[in-house]
């Protein structure tokens, strides 16, 4: 998978919410608590060295509680990966719909080769913000498991279904990067390549499946009506949901 960075992430002194995802203007939220990555860190490390899903569980109880400062502040740190959702939802929408509306330079990209149309696509709607290498990431998941099936790029091909599919797969992979990147040497605890891979592997597979059955309510039958701020809400709510799932993990 390739996708585990390997900076170290943010210390247990980094603002809970920092600048550039504070879209609500809330602030970084509370003093965060010492050393709130310890728990979350040892847990993960002993999952990724025993394959004991007790372990990852626990992992993402305390991630959820502790490390990132409760539901009610933890989805907050995502601010800036919602509006990039927004935006890919919005442009998507737009070529779908309404082509000639879209900017040239994806108005174009009818009858282009996919990637070279996801490619364009990434390159449009990455910020330039701290969080930018996990929103490319993100996007380049999302729009790669979703639109690669076909040579050309066919704005018809970009039905409710697809849409859902892409939203989803965006927020479970900008969720999973978020959680990796917390990580800090935890997966340093696998003494095989593989199970390396099998610990990211069932990391993301949890996260996926979690926000899939939180998010798909939230879009279902409301794809042709939405807002790009609406998106935005959506991606955020789902993702409080998340952590309020996590949170009761039982240790």
């Amino acid at each position: 998978m390739g996708t585990s960075t390997s900076s170290r992430g943010p210390n247990s002194s980094s603002p809970l919410v920092p600048p550039w995802a504070d879209i609500d203007g809330a602030g970084p939220g509370p003093e965060p608590q010492p050393d709130r990555f310890r728990g979350f860190r040892t847990s993960l490390g002993r999952f990724v060295s025993s394959g004991n899903g007790n372990y990852l569980r626990k992992a993402l109880r305390g991630y959820a509680r502790t490390a990132t400062g409760g539901s009610a502040v933890g989805p907050r740190r995502f601010g800036a990966m919602a509006q990039s959702g927004a935006g890919l939802y919005g442009v998507l929408d737009q070529l779908r719909n309404d082509p000639e509306s879209a900017p040239v330079n994806l108005r174009a990209l009818a009858g282009r080769p996919t990637r070279e149309a996801i490619n364009a696509i990434v390159d449009a709607l990455v910020p330039e913000n701290g969080d930018a290498d996990r929103i490319r990431a993100a996007l380049n998941e999302a729009l790669s498991t979703c639109l690669d099936g076909e040579d050309d790029f066919d704005f018809n091909s970009i039905t409710d279904d697809v849409l859902m599919d892409v939203m989803v797969t965006y927020v479970a992979q900008c969720v999973f990067e978020q959680v990796v990147q917390d990580s800090d040497k935890a997966f340093a605890k696998a003494k095989t390549d593989k199970q390396y891979q099998d610990a990211e592997q069932a990391l993301l597979e949890l996260v996926r499946v979690v926000t899939e059955k939180h998010m798909r309510p939230l879009l279902e039958g409301q794809l042709q009506s939405m807002t790009n701020k609406q998106m935005q809400a959506v991606q955020l709510a789902a993702i409080r949901e998340v952590w309020r799932e996590w949170e009761g993990y039982q240790p």
